[in-house]
């Protein structure tokens, strides 16, 4: 399985997302620049967290429109694995590949800390080694990261089972029913506001995000094969 890490400028979680992929899991993977329009010979795509450009306008409004999101969503319309985290999830929501929209922050404030979560859905390409209603914490660092939709694309992501992951305990940001992470419809498309990658070695502090790496792995090699 072949697996590229998109860098924007400002992407400042690109190499955390190599190093959990390459490093500790074995993947193969590459970095490609936003400049690219080609995504030919990866099995999946992974947007990192960071500030892309333009996020002064709308975070991830700019860089929706980068050369290489024509190919990004070429990608999930052949149901192979799309997955953005912070502002990758940013990016997706804003280039249509996920619906809604994130906000400031309620307290008006950049947080950063653990925080805990539920695994609402484990049967989405990056969640399949956790358990359903599973309890974990992985880490935070964001200021527009208040998931909002309105009421009708609320009810229908949790009719069709696409809220992956839910905050727990606590809200952080004042994202609606404690969205922390959605998948589209055909689930291979993921969304997240936590950053599961800054989670994969126990000098990190926790383990909790390494599964979605090797779900992905476990998964997308199946599809990749196939």
């Amino acid at each position: 399985m072949k697996i590229a890490v998109v860098v924007f400028p400002g992407s400042n979680c690109d190499i955390d997302l190599y190093e959990a992929l390459h490093t500790v899991c074995g993947a193969d993977v590459d970095y490609v620049t936003h400049k690219e329009s080609s995504l030919a010979g990866y099995d999946a795509v992974m947007l990192p967290g960071g500030f892309s450009y333009g996020d002064y306008l709308r975070s991830g409004a700019i860089a929706r429109f980068s050369n290489i999101m024509g190919a990004v969503k070429q990608m999930a319309d052949d149901g192979k694995p799309v997955f953005g985290t912070c502002n990758g999830f940013q990016i997706l929501t804003e280039a249509g590949l996920l619906p809604g929209a994130l906000k400031k922050n309620d307290s008006q404030q950049f947080i950063c800390k653990s925080v805990p979560l539920e695994v609402v859905n484990n049967r989405t390409v990056f969640t399949t080694q956790y358990e359903a209603h599973e309890r974990i914490v992985l880490p935070i660092a964001h200021a527009d990261g208040s998931y909002y939709a309105d009421e009708e694309t609320l009810d229908k992501l949790e009719e069709n089972n696409q809220v992956v992951f839910r905050y727990a305990e606590e809200n952080p940001n004042g994202s609606l029913r404690n969205i922390a992470g959605i998948c589209n419809e055909r689930g291979n498309v993921l969304g997240m506001m936590p950053h599961p990658e800054r989670a994969v070695e126990a000098i990190l502090g926790n383990t909790d995000g390494l599964r979605v790496f090797t779900s992905l792995l476990e998964n997308g090699s199946v599809h990749a094969e196939a």
